[in-house]
């Protein structure tokens, strides 16, 4: 082949292979302008709807799909019951919505409603996988599903499936986060976990895809390198089990980075991770949810507005934010659709991605009570 023409059609297939604008309608981005809060899950300062300027904006400007709980915001029971239930009243009112109300209930070290604010303790994911009564777990699920039922909370973060093979592995493993090091019993415990909440009327997500138990270091503080240690055939025995059996009600995301599946990006902003891995090999059709844009390992390397598109376009379908409030004082939620907004009108994010996510959305948020 003549070295010209080899270099051009090098050329031509590279062009191919790149992401290419999208020319914008503008009736579409219009349509789809009402629903982008929907796509965010945010968490907030203070125990009261009331006064809290904060929230009304994240309410009612922003228009949030869901808020996410943190102890930051529990007093105790009837405080809390009052809280969601202002919370959902609110939300309605301004976007004529069901709201999400979240929380990270994994039982154990990892629960919001805490002894110290009246609750009584909850077994961690590792007590349960030590006794290794599946029975024993799905009763115990229960209870935290009621708990969380009666103060209003609708969709617990977990169950954890991370696989604790790694027992110097700290975020997971070292905080009995993890049901045990055989894929098979964190499968059956998880399962067992989620029949247990869905009893109770309480959503699920099935976290941290793809794997975060053979780490060494803590998204939460930075840089997170599995490449040396994830171990798939270990690691997704309990997704595909699970989604196969249509116990996958969520899927939580992971900012761990595997040169392996993306030599460019952790797996939460990895269009190869969600999009190839969760959805094209594992067949997952449900809502992708994703850890906290604001943990280091995303907000350091790529910032809010960055990080919630790439998010997006990989695949994932609701964006979390923990703390709206940046130290700037500028709202994290704005920051983020205003990135949002702005690769719509580049045409440098597909409205058809995002009107896939608006439409996972309204699946989940149909099964609320």
């Amino acid at each position: 082949m003549p070295r010209l023409v080899a270099a051009s059609l090098v050329a031509v297939l590279l062009a191919a292979s790149c992401r290419t604008a999208i020319e914008p309608d503008p009736a579409r981005l219009a349509a789809l302008e009402p629903e982008l809060g929907s796509l965010l899950l945010v968490g907030f300062r203070g125990t009261d709807v009331a006064d809290n300027d904060d929230l009304e904006r994240l309410l009612c400007e922003v228009r949030v799909g869901g808020i996410v709980l943190l102890a930051r915001n529990i007093v105790d029971a009837d405080q809390l019951a009052r809280l969601t239930a202002a919370l959902v009243a609110r939300s309605a009112a301004c976007s004529g919505r069901k709201l999400f109300v979240a929380v990270d209930a994994e039982g154990g070290n990892v629960m919001r409603l805490a002894p110290g604010a009246g609750w009584s303790g909850t077994l961690s994911a590792q007590e349960l996988g030590e006794t290794n009564d599946f029975v024993l777990t799905e009763l115990e699920a229960r209870r935290i599903g009621r708990m969380l039922r009666t103060v209003g909370i609708n969709w617990d973060l977990a169950p954890v499936v991370d696989v604790g093979y790694n027992p110097a592995n700290q975020v997971i493993v070292g905080t009995a986060r993890s049901f045990g090091a055989n894929p098979l019993l964190v499968t059956e415990h998880a399962r067992a976990f989620v029949r247990g909440l869905r009893a109770e009327g309480v959503l699920t997500a099935l976290k941290h895809f793809p794997g975060h138990g053979s780490s060494f270091g803590d998204s939460h503080l930075g840089f997170t390198d599995v490449t040396a240690t994830a171990a798939p055939n270990i690691e997704l025995i309990p997704y595909r089990a699970l989604i196969e059996e249509g116990l996958a009600d969520s899927v939580m995301t992971a900012h761990v980075f595997n040169r392996r599946l993306d030599d460019q990006r952790p797996a939460t902003l990895s269009r190869a991770t969600i999009g190839g891995l969760l959805r094209g090999q594992l067949g997952f059709t449900g809502l992708v949810v994703s850890d906290d844009l604001r943990m280091r390992a995303i907000e350091q390397q790529y910032g809010i507005g960055e990080a919630a598109v790439l998010a997006l376009d990989a695949g994932v379908d609701v964006l979390v934010i923990v703390d709206d409030r940046l130290p700037d004082g500028r709202s994290a939620a704005q920051v983020a659709l205003a990135a949002i907004r702005q690769a719509l009108r580049k045409g440098t994010l597909d409205p058809a991605r995002v009107e896939a996510s608006i439409e996972r959305v309204r699946a989940l948020r149909a099964r609320l009570p």
